[in-house]
């Protein structure tokens, strides 16, 4: 049956939400304008968190809507090696993420679940050192999509609290080439948060 009007998602919400990113960072070099010989697959995750704004419209039992979000994020790889007198190490981060997406769920009263995707954006950064002396430093805007799955909950008729899960892609970009070796990175992911809004 429809949801009374005290349990209406219908209006304009903010919140904030904060989580962890989980997944392989991949990695491929090779000679400029030339074929990969070396792959390699980073074991990365770190902490997100940020803002939220979204508008939602229900009609019955469903309920269709619209959010942009904004996190900063550390979600990184980093990776390490030593020689005689040599410590080498690097560093891939994702500064922050952001996403503009599509809901479409179903409300059971005061419960929504619900399915999204859309548009994603970000900036990575990398760094490399040498004995401690950090010797290259260059980041990337990064584009890309996301789709997941959500339930929400309201607490009363303005607050709601949920939990989401994303698996975002920001494909793959040439982050160095110095016109000799390239260094590609393929940045996939997963996202789990927990939020919280206020409704209008």
């Amino acid at each position: 049956m429809p949801v009374g009007d005290a349990a209406t998602w219908t209006g304009l919400y903010f919140g904030g939400f904060a989580g962890g990113s989980f997944g392989d960072t991949d990695f491929s070099a090779g000679p400029s304008g030339g074929p990969s010989f070396i792959d390699a697959s980073i074991s990365s995750s770190g902490f997100t968190g940020g803002a939220q704004i979204g508008y939602d419209y229900q009609i019955d039992n469903f309920v269709i809507g619209a959010v942009a979000d904004i996190a900063y994020s550390d979600f990184k790889a980093d990776i390490s090696a030593s020689a005689p007198g040599i410590d080498a190490e690097a560093e891939a981060k994702l500064q922050y993420l952001g996403t503009v997406r599509a809901r479409l769920g179903y409300a059971w009263d005061r419960a929504l679940i619900y399915g999204h995707g859309g548009f994603a954006y970000g900036k990575s950064e990398q760094t490399i050192s040498f004995n401690g002396t950090e010797v290259y430093n260059d980041s990337q805007n990064r584009t890309g999509w996301t789709i997941g799955a959500g339930i929400e909950y309201k607490l009363t008729d303005h607050v709601s609290f949920g939990t989401e899960y994303a698996y975002v892609d920001l494909g793959s970009k040439t982050i160095y080439d110095d016109g000799n070796t390239f260094v590609d990175q393929d940045l996939k992911f997963h996202t789990i948060k927990a939020l919280i809004n206020y409704r209008f």
